[in-house]
């Protein structure tokens, strides 16, 4: 879960951006979606005018257009519900009372990642202004412990995270880049302009992993993006919005801000790889157990895509399917064949020993006869009364051998061990940058003392 901010003056430019005013041919399936509003209604205008209404009522408020941005992993799915708790309890944190201020919240659809916007009045209806001061590190606090406190999916990389062990309820991570930046320009419009342009790129560069499709991401939301490229890789990049161009270093985030972000989301997602996959061979390994023991338990056909799927795996014709991730289902089938086999053999087996106790159990001894073949008859029933006694009752006794069931673990380890190679290679390849940096800087310090000596 991730909040971004930014505030700004004016209510109408909200408002229209978050409802795709600007985009006027989207397709159905991809156009926004108002999910709540609070004492705002009618068109954009109509809303802004209500919230500037109130906005004035309280001369020291110079920005009381708050935009929050909230986003949820690509893989958690939460019910809309789960989303709309989660996003109050973060709002909840920094001093939001949604009975008090006025707000609109819009879900955008133009994206594979779950994400709402927020247009708050920051002037309540009581004209008290809402606190906004450290408001990204405050959202981080806020999200970190709303993770912990709905388990949903933890976001890494946060500078700063909820403590409850803390006085103040929080504490600082390691030092990230991009670092978060408020900018305070006399003309509102750069300011704005800035901050929006600043917010998206380190939007973007939280899952960003190759740095050729950033003017790509960046054009979704309008803004141009020009980048150059040396024999090291990026070099520069400027932007350009709203009639506005600035270079890297301008908005806050310069080139190589850029690669480390890259690299550090590859790192990540290598490791996510890598621990997707262990989970892939366990949660295999576990409906492969359930299943034995299905089959154990006297069932000659057990549900294998109900087993499976209660592991979160997709079993189709050809292949299991798992969180992106697939492998072939052909060892599976030959188990299946198999285990039926034998188990049906097993069953077909006990249900004739069964028939052949019973029988016995039931057979009676003959009547002995006064006379002739009486010593005959006796030797028979003392035979059958001795069988009846050393019968035992046949039980099901089903054990699939070992020997047939799947076992994809190699298969896994090859797939973990390549990746383990590529984040080896990767951390091998940002140590030697640093190097070669620390090399370049060295230089040109003793450069620079050489030509102060030629000086004198």
């Amino acid at each position: 879960m991730i909040a971004f901010s930014n505030t700004g003056t004016g209510f109408k430019g909200a408002i229209s951006y978050v409802l795709k005013e600007h985009e006027k041919h989207l397709p159905i399936h991809k156009q926004p979606i108002v999910i709540e509003q609070n004492n705002v209604w009618g068109t954009s205008t109509e809303m802004a005018r209500q919230m500037r209404f109130i906005a004035d009522s309280n001369s020291k408020s110079s920005r009381p257009v708050l935009h929050i941005a909230f986003s949820f992993h690509k893989d958690e799915r939460l019910p809309l519900r789960k989303s709309l708790e989660a996003m109050h309890l973060a709002l909840n944190e920094i001093h939001f009372h949604k009975d008090k201020n006025q707000y609109l919240v819009v879900k955008h659809n133009d994206t594979d990642v779950e994400h709402y916007h927020w247009i708050i009045n920051k002037v309540n209806l009581d004209a008290k202004n809402l606190d906004t001061s450290y408001i990204k590190n405050r959202l981080q606090v806020a999200c970190d412990k709303v993770e912990k406190q709905l388990r949903l999916r933890p976001t890494p990389g946060r500078t700063i995270v909820y403590d409850s062990e803390s006085e103040k309820g929080y504490r600082f991570t390691k030092k990230e880049t991009p670092r978060n930046k408020v900018f305070r320009e006399k003309s509102a419009n750069i300011s704005d302009t800035k901050q929006f342009v600043y917010d998206e790129l380190v939007h973007v560069l939280s899952f960003l992993s190759d740095v050729k499709d950033l003017e790509t991401q960046l054009s979704k939301k309008g803004i141009a993006c020009k980048t150059t490229f040396n024999k090291n890789g990026l070099s520069g990049v400027s932007f350009r919005y709203n009639k506005q161009a600035y270079k890297g270093s301008q908005i806050g985030i310069k080139a190589k801000d850029i690669v480390n972000a890259v690299e550090k989301n590859q790192s990540l997602d290598i490791k996510q790889q890598i621990t997707t996959l262990s989970a892939f061979d366990k949660n295999i390994q576990n409906a492969l157990s359930a299943i034995v023991k299905d089959y154990e338990n006297g069932n000659p056909y057990p549900d294998f895509t109900e087993h499976f799927k209660k592991h979160e795996i997709v079993l189709d014709p050809e292949r299991l399917l798992y969180k992106g991730f697939r492998i072939s289902n052909q060892p599976i089938e030959r188990f299946r064949q198999k285990a039926e086999t034998y188990v049906l053999g097993t069953l077909k087996d006990f249900e004739y020993k069964t028939h052949y106790y019973h029988n016995l159990m039931n057979q009676e001894p003959e009547k002995v006869p006064l006379l002739f073949g009486r010593d005959k008859v006796l030797s028979e029933n003392k035979r059958l009364l001795k069988q009846q006694q050393n019968a035992v009752e046949p039980k099901l006794q089903i054990k699939i051998n070992q020997a047939i069931i799947p076992d994809y673990s190699i298969a896994f380890m090859k797939s973990i061990q390549e990746y383990k190679r590529k984040l080896a290679e990767l951390i091998k390849e940002e140590t030697k940058v640093e190097k070669d940096v620390g090399i370049e800087k060295t230089n040109k310090i003793l450069q620079n003392q050489q030509e102060i000596k030629r000086g004198r």
